[in-house]
């Protein structure tokens, strides 16, 4: 089961997010055969993405697994509430079997200085 957590950015600003991700009994989840990916978009089932988050595991150790997310936001994302999801599937295969590992909603702010 996924994760909930909100955010805000702000246009311009350079997105980071570091994920300790863990399963429900609190063991590590295992990547190994595994990739992830993550998309911004307006609502739930829209077609267009607004920001690819393009995560990367950056440890996996047997008891720590951790993602982390450093997206440039550029200038061009509205400012609005949207929705994102990362998830981790079956490496060489993007439409396996897919676990959603995080979702929610991000705020972008506008930012004053361009």
């Amino acid at each position: 089961m996924a994760t909930f957590y909100n955010f805000t950015g702000y246009q311009g600003d350079y997105l980071q997010l570091s994920l300790n991700v863990t399963s429900s009994s609190g063991t590590a989840i295992s990547f190994s055969g595994y990739d992830v990916r993550g998309q911004v978009r307006s609502s739930y089932g829209a077609t267009g993405i607004l920001l690819n988050l393009n995560p990367v595991i950056t440890n996996y150790s047997g008891n720590a697994s951790s993602i982390s997310v450093d997206s440039y936001i550029s200038q061009d994302i509205p400012v609005g509430d949207w929705v994102y999801d990362i998830e981790r599937f079956p490496s060489g295969i993007p439409t396996g079997n897919s676990i959603k590992l995080m979702r929610g909603k991000i705020s972008i702010l506008p930012e004053v200085t361009r």
